[in-house]
């Protein structure tokens, strides 16, 4: 996960967190080795990790983009015979 993305999570601002890094280490090390766990227990072979990630991804797009990743599925899923 980006710092940025970590600053945003956290509702504060990417300054702060290299604040952190300078003046509280000890606060710094502890968010970032959080989020770097986070990252690194994501089981993709999972189906229900890959489910959830796809869901997240999707709830980022604009809707004409949600309905053109609907409609490329249900063509993906009829085409096996779904």
């Amino acid at each position: 996960m980006k710092k940025y993305e970590i600053a945003k999570l956290l509702d504060v601002d990417i300054k702060t967190l290299s604040n952190w890094k300078e003046g509280r280490p000890e606060v710094y090390k502890i968010v970032m080795e959080y989020f770097e766990e986070k990252e690194i227990n994501k089981d993709l072979n999972n189906i229900e990790n890959l489910k959830e990630e796809m869901i997240k991804a999707i709830d980022k797009l604009p809707e004409h983009k949600t309905k053109k990743f609907y409609h490329l599925i249900m063509a993906e899923l009829a085409e096996m015979g779904h």
